[in-house]
């Protein structure tokens, strides 16, 4: 053991002393629990030992030394970074991004992952994109989060029609979304003035082919940029529904997973095929399925199942998810 000249003949002696019996561990352990584990100052464990603060000092450093005390400190981004490229190169994703999450807080996590979508829009988003915009709390966050910046000659788009009065939440109004993206990129909003769910399959095509709305249903073949949520089969509790009882029955007795935008889809990934979407008034699967780039916003353990079904079925080239929901989707087989 070397020592420095700084210390005292006595501190050096009573070490070497030490250092030549077996009683050394037991004391560096005895001091290093003292005060790593049991938070007690240097002064308190000196005067607990009757020895100099010094010494105890000395006890501490020489603990480090021989690897009694390990020291680490954790960066809880790169934890998170890790998980991502696990889930990038696992999934084939462009991109995933991994936001620590907040485990007192659905709405905190919920916002970190908006703030690092926005920032990914920001950067990526040029003039003549078209960004497909639907509904969810993931999505009015976005809007939120979303920084005025550079004018983008992008058009913003809504992907289904509006819901029921009985789910008039902020996060269930689509064209307010709409508004406020296209708003921030001083870009054209495409409102669909529509329900989303219609009456019978003929009041649904003579919408889709009303002067007013066609122009929205046609800008549905050139989206570049689709955000989304996604939602769980069984349904979390308190998430909304868009579809009857019944018909969600019906999917979960074919296996349905999960759903992004009403389309309901299976574990493997692959979309379902149901009635319903001949009076559903919203971009069809096979139009999700040709956009570009598919950016999935999620947040939260349970939606692992689904989410981690979605990237099976190479739907999504972009996601953007809390710590707990990426471990919890490499977990799933």
């Amino acid at each position: 053991m070397v020592l420095s000249n700084h210390r005292s003949p006595g501190m050096m002696t009573q070490i070497m002393m030490e250092t030549s019996n077996q009683n050394l561990t037991a004391t560096l352990v005895q001091v290093a629990h003292m005060y790593y584990e049991r938070n007690l100052s240097q002064q308190e464990i000196a005067e607990t030992m009757g020895v100099s603060r010094s010494l105890i000092a000395l006890y501490l450093k020489k603990a480090r030394e021989l690897g009694i005390v390990r020291i680490e400190v954790f960066n809880p981004q790169n934890s998170c970074d890790e998980l991502a490229d696990q889930i990038k190169k696992k999934a084939g994703l462009k991109q995933v991004v991994v936001v620590p999450g907040s485990h007192n807080s659905a709405a905190l996590t919920r916002r970190a992952i908006a703030a690092a979508l926005a920032r990914h829009l920001e950067a990526t988003l040029k003039d003549g994109d078209c960004l497909g915009v639907g509904y969810g709390r993931t999505m009015a966050e976005l809007a939120d989060q979303l920084v005025p910046g550079r004018s983008r000659s992008v058009d913003v788009v809504a992907l289904v029609g509006e819901t029921a009065d009985t789910l008039a939440g902020t996060y269930s109004q689509v064209n307010q979304q709409v508004q406020k993206i296209a708003g921030v990129f001083n870009g054209k909003p495409h409102y669909l003035l529509a329900p989303m769910i219609t009456g019978s399959a003929q009041t649904c095509q003579l919408l889709m082919n009303d002067p007013t709305i066609l122009p929205v249903v046609t800008l549905w073949n050139r989206l570049t940029h689709i955000v989304t949520s996604i939602g769980t089969l069984p349904p979390i509790t308190g998430e909304n529904i868009y579809i009857d009882e019944e018909t969600m029955q019906q999917f979960i007795k074919v296996g349905g997973a999960g759903d992004v935008y009403a389309h309901y889809f299976d574990q493997n990934g692959q979309f379902l095929d149901h009635p319903i979407y001949q009076r559903m008034m919203a971009v069809s699967a096979n139009q999700i399925k040709k956009a570009e780039h598919v950016l999935l916003a999620a947040g939260g353990s349970q939606k692992a199942t689904a989410t981690a079904s979605l990237l099976r079925g190479g739907v999504i080239t972009d996601l953007f998810v809390d710590e707990d929901l990426a471990r919890a989707i490499l977990d799933e087989k």
